[in-house]
């Protein structure tokens, strides 16, 4: 179990560490099949951490004009994705996140890219709460919304945005009894890995302008989230 967790968390904290986001679409799918409970607080809060490096960074790297109609999405995205997080089981929410996963890879490797204005800064803003709180991954409707950001600007900005969604998803996990003292275990459990990871980040950041490493990423995704519904049906 151990090996598992480090692995796929030390993989997802190299991708995020390097371009924003991906430590809940790369290591999602692995950490819910050992364990549902690392969905989604553990992961939402273990980003928070390589959200951290980047603010400190990078922070005057941030697209604030662009964030100002994402935060307006936010709380919607937050109530309604609790809502459902409250809703279903455990089986329901792996097959979710698995989907979830599926659905942002294929998206993000199709290169779709919305037109950069402010209704879809707000609705990216709402998504991005509402994969969240549901699956621990905020990154990939976020993405889609800033896709006109450098990688600089989208690590900064995108952390900026994902650690008020972990604070108030927080605060309402627990106040729903979704995060306690197993998940926090949990979490405990995923920190060397993620150290680990961020630190072989800083090497890797060079290689984003490679044409290979995104898609690649991505393609580890798709298959994670893909072997997790089919691990649930």
């Amino acid at each position: 179990m151990f090996l598992i967790v480090f692995v796929a968390c030390a993989a997802g904290a190299v991708v995020q560490g390097s371009i924003g986001i991906g430590l809940g679409l790369v290591a999602g799918a692995a950490l819910v099949s050992v364990d549902p409970g690392f969905a989604p607080g553990p992961l939402l809060l273990a980003g928070t951490f390589i959200s951290a490096r980047h603010l400190s960074a990078e922070f005057e790297a941030i697209d604030r004009p662009g964030l100002r109609p994402s935060f307006m999405g936010l709380p919607i995205g937050v109530i309604g994705g609790l809502a459902i997080l409250l809703a279903v089981d455990e089986r329901t929410l792996a097959l979710c996140i698995g989907a979830a996963i599926c659905i942002a890879a294929v998206v993000l490797l199709a290169g779709v890219q919305p037109p950069v204005s402010a209704a879809v800064k707000f609705i990216g803003g709402l998504l991005t709460a509402f994969c969240g709180i549901t699956a621990g991954v905020p990154g990939p409707p976020f993405v889609l919304a800033f896709n006109e950001l450098k990688p600089a600007a989208m690590r900064a900005t995108s952390a900026a945005f994902t650690v008020v969604v972990a604070a108030i998803s927080l605060v309402l996990l627990m106040v729903a009894d979704r995060f306690g003292s197993e998940e926090a275990l949990l979490l405990a459990l995923m920190a060397p890995a993620i150290l680990f990871g961020l630190t072989i980040a800083h090497w890797v950041r060079p290689l984003l302008e490679r044409p290979w490493f995104r898609p690649a990423i991505l393609l580890i995704a798709l298959a994670g989230g893909a072997a997790l519904i089919v691990r649930n049906l």
